[in-house]
C-alpha cells in the first residue's frame, strides 16, 4: 500500500479533524502518515514552529511516500523555504531523483514555486485535506482530484476558458506549454528570492482571494515592472473569490490585458471557489478553440507522471 504523508506546513487546521483525515485516506487505500504532535500551541500563526514543519516536509520530501498532501494553507510555507536551501547535498539529490505528488495550493503555491524551479517537480494545485473531511469544496472536485491520484485520468480539460480580446491571436488556433503558478499574492512574494518564479516560456496561472481590485492591479503592476512576464507563452486568470467589486476585477483583468502581447485567459472552477478542480502544474498543458464567436477555448492537462 503506497504512503501519503500528510502534512501541515502553514497554519493550523483543527485537531479533531486529523482522525477523520486519516480515515479518509485509508478509505483511498494509502497508507496514511501524519507526524506525531504535528500540532503546536506555541505558534500564534502556524501549525507548528519552523524547525518542526521544516523537518516534517524534509521528511515528506525525501521519505518512501507518493504523496505530500497538506491538510490546509493559511500563511507560512515560504518561512520553510530557507530550511531546503540548508540542506546538505545528498538530501537535495535525494528530492531531485524522489519526485512525487505534492497536493495543496493558497499558501502551498511557494512549495509549488520552489519545487518546481528547483528540481523540475510536477505538482498539483488542488484542494486539501481538511477541506474535503469538511465538506467545503464540491464533490465533482473531489472526485477529478482522486482520479488523478489514482491514474484513473491521464488528463484533466478544462472548458470554456475565456480569452480576453487584446488583438493577439493563437497561431492555428493552438497553445501548447506548461502551466505553473497558483496564488497570486505568493508569485508576487517569490519576487526576489532564492524561489523567484521562472515563467519565460510557460503559461502563468493566477487566482486569489479577499484582495481589493486596486491591489490586483498593483500586484499585477509589480510582476510586470520585475519581468515576471518576460516570454510568458499566456496568463490565465482562475477564480478571484471575495474581491469586493467584480466588476471592477473584470476591469483590471482587461486593462491588463489589453497592456501586454500575449494572450490572456479567465477560467472559472480553479481557486478558492466551493468549485476548485485540480490543475496540474508544470505538465504538458493545450489550449485549443471551442467556439471561435465566443471566443471560447478549452485546455487539456496532462496529469502529473
Amino acid at each position: 500500500m503506497d504512503q501519503v504523508d500528510i502534512i501541515a506546513p502553514s497554519s493550523k487546521g483543527k485537531e479533531s479533524d486529523l482522525t477523520t483525515i486519516k480515515e479518509y485516506v485509508e478509505a483511498l487505500d494509502f497508507n496514511p502518515h501524519i507526524s506525531e504532535k504535528i500540532y503546536s500551541n506555541d505558534n500564534p500563526f502556524y501549525s507548528n514552529s519552523d524547525e518542526f514543519r521544516a523537518n516534517d516536509l524534509v521528511s515528506a520530501l525525501t521519505g518512501d511516500s507518493k504523496i505530500i498532501w497538506c491538510i490546509r494553507g493559511g500563511e507560512g510555507a515560504s518561512r520553510l523555504i530557507p530550511y531546503l536551501e540548508k540542506l546538505p547535498n545528498d538530501k537535495k539529490e535525494r528530492i531531485a531523483q524522489n519526485k512525487k505528488i505534492l497536493i495543496g495550493y493558497s499558501d502551498i503555491t511557494a512549495l509549488h514555486i520552489h519545487l518546481q524551479a528547483k528540481y523540475d517537480w510536477q505538482t498539483l494545485h488542488g484542494t486539501m485535506l481538511e477541506m474535503i473531511v469538511n465538506n467545503s469544496v464540491s464533490e465533482s472536485s473531489v472526485e477529478k482530484l482522486k482520479e488523478l491520484i489514482l491514474n484513473k485520468r491521464d488528463s484533466i480539460r478544462f472548458d470554456k476558458l475565456k480569452m480576453i480580446n487584446n488583438g493577439i491571436r493563437l497561431k492555428d488556433g493552438r497553445l501548447k506549454s506548461k502551466i505553473i503558478g497558483g496564488n497570486m499574492t505568493l508569485v508576487e512574494n517569490s519576487i526576489g528570492t532564492v524561489w523567484q518564479i521562472n515563467a519565460k516560456g510557460k503559461i502563468l496561472f493566477l487566482e486569489d482571494i479577499r484582495v481589493y481590485p486596486y491591489a490586483i492591479e498593483r500586484s499585477l503592476d509589480h510582476l510586470k515592472q520585475a519581468h515576471i512576464f518576460d516570454g510568458v507563452h499566456a496568463v490565465i486568470f482562475g477564480d478571484f473569490v471575495n474581491c469586493y467589486n467584480d466588476n471592477l476585477v473584470e476591469v483590471v483583468k482587461e486593462r491588463f490585458a489589453k497592456s501586454v502581447n500575449f494572450p490572456v485567459f479567465t477560467m472559472k472552477g480553479v481557486g478558492h471557489g466551493h468549485t476548485n478542480d485540480p490543475l496540474p502544474f508544470n505538465t504538458h498543458a493545450i489550449i485549443s478553440v471551442q467556439d471561435e464567436k465566443e471566443g471560447l477555448f478549452f485546455m487539456d492537462v496532462q496529469n502529473v507522471s
